[in-house]
């Protein structure tokens, strides 16, 4: 009877020592190959369109995905298209209000559209998420030309 107990206590222990964040975390999770993993493998490459591209691939695959937006908006800004990666950083913001790294790269967007005083409202949005980004925004509002 005792190793009746101890393999139930083990069947209900064991799928969530594989899961420590619960299931819901695990859907989170970026399974390797996905069209989100291979965009970010091509962001530490420095390969801009190709990260655009599969990043446009993996929020179509996942419309709720606030990351692949995010990213999406990322890689945007960096081929130097702020007003396309205002739009990304809209969509996950509007999936995940207090997103914080949406916050911050929509931030520095306005600033590359000269809009300083959108990038002070996400500025002051982080600030009252409490997060450490609030800090690297503020500095480069503080370094940005005057519009």
């Amino acid at each position: 009877m005792k190793r009746v107990w101890i393999a139930c206590v083990l069947a209900l222990v064991l799928p969530t020592a594989a899961y420590p964040d619960g299931p819901e975390k695990e859907q989170e999770r970026v399974p390797a190959g996905s069209s989100y993993d291979r965009g970010r493998q091509a962001v530490s490459g420095g390969q801009w369109e190709t990260a655009v591209g599969l990043f446009r691939e993996a929020a179509e695959q996942n419309p709720k995905d606030h990351a692949a937006y995010n990213m999406l908006g990322y890689a945007l800004r960096k081929t130097n298209h702020p007003q396309e990666a205002l739009e990304a950083y809209n969509r996950a913001l509007a999936l995940k209000p207090d997103y914080a790294p949406a916050l911050e790269y929509r931030g520095e967007a306005h600033l590359m559209l000269k809009n300083k005083g959108a990038a002070m409202a996400d500025y002051q949005a982080l600030v009252r998420l409490g997060s450490p980004l609030a800090q690297d925004l503020k500095k480069r509002i503080d370094s940005a030309p005057a519009n």
